[in-house]
């Protein structure tokens, strides 16, 4: 009587706190099986020909480790995903001046990290400029943001589909992590949250909460296909992880330097084995439709989401 309900720690993420969070884990998970993701082999071929698989030395202020990218960042660690008899690529290992050094941590003199979100290889040794460096890889087709996390300074970056601007000039001057490619979905809870209780006898409540998603993306039809795969999601049912218990029992996927964590869990599996509430996309709708510049469209999906207990 005295104390809060409801409440485990003041430190605990509770439904609305980690519904972004949830919510880009269903969206990485869900695009990847509908084909969102990009095999690139060596030597890769097609757009424009290509060069995907080699990667180039950049800076990084926050960073003392020698860093290698990929023109296209976000790459796939999920396991367990197939479209058309087709599977993203694991990275096996990386090749520095023609010799392969094995992943996860590298070899001998060169040790590395995979960043996979920054789409990089993080050398604890220096690794000469002018190097030749190279992997097979996925990257998504769709990256996802939440907005509580995605600071004010963050860039959309354009025409990242032409390996010849891919050097550290231009929109590659800026870091990774303050770099969005398109197309992109950025996760927006809105400030506004209503509880209307559940049942006759009890002090729950279902949380009434509206999400944003903000669609950004280079051609009309990008935006359009976009726009219309998360308006179908309405009366979808989705279980909601607890993210406070998952960081505890160290089962996240990657760890805080984009590395695979060996005992993360997939997205099923967090949503099985961490269950916290459940939900409902109870509406959806297209709040607008816009052309920003020649080579720049957006749309916003508003979905309204039931959270219960």
């Amino acid at each position: 009587m005295t104390t809060f309900h409801f409440v485990e720690s003041i430190g605990k993420k509770n439904a609305v706190a980690s519904l972004e969070d949830n919510l880009k884990g269903f969206l990485d998970w869900s695009f990847l099986h509908v084909g969102g993701f990009i095999n690139v082999e060596i030597p890769t071929s097609g757009l424009q020909g290509s060069s995907f698989h080699q990667l180039k030395a950049v800076s990084d202020p926050s960073q003392k480790m020698k860093l290698w990218e990929a023109p296209r960042k976000d790459w796939v660690y999920e396991t367990g995903v197939s479209y058309n008899s087709t599977n993203p690529i694991a990275i096996s290992g990386i090749s520095l001046n023609g010799v392969f050094l094995p992943a996860p941590t590298g070899s001998g003199a060169y040790a590395y990290n995979i960043n996979y979100p920054l789409g990089r290889i993080e050398f604890s040794s220096n690794v000469s400029a002018t190097s030749n460096v190279s992997l097979e890889y996925s990257y998504r087709y769709v990256q996802t943001y939440k907005a509580n996390e995605s600071l004010w300074w963050k860039e959309l970056q354009s025409d990242t589909y032409n390996p010849a601007n891919f050097k550290p000039s231009g929109d590659y001057s800026i870091t990774a992590n303050h770099r969005i490619q398109l197309p992109a979905i950025i996760i927006e809870t809105v400030s506004r949250t209503v509880l209307t209780p559940r049942e006759l006898g009890t002090a729950q409540n279902i949380i009434l909460q509206d999400v944003l998603l903000h669609i950004f993306a280079q051609n009309i039809n990008q935006r359009n296909i976009l726009t219309e795969t998360l308006l179908l999601q309405k009366d979808k049912t989705l279980n909601l992880y607890d993210i406070s218990n998952i960081i505890s029992d160290t089962k996240y996927p990657l760890n805080r330097n984009g590395s695979i964590n060996p005992s993360g869990l997939t997205y099923p599996e967090l949503c099985s084995e961490y269950r916290s509430n459940s939900c409902c996309i109870k509406n959806s709708s297209i709040s607008e439709t816009n052309q920003l510049t020649s080579s720049l469209y957006n749309s916003i999906v508003r979905w309204s989401i039931e959270i219960f207990p």
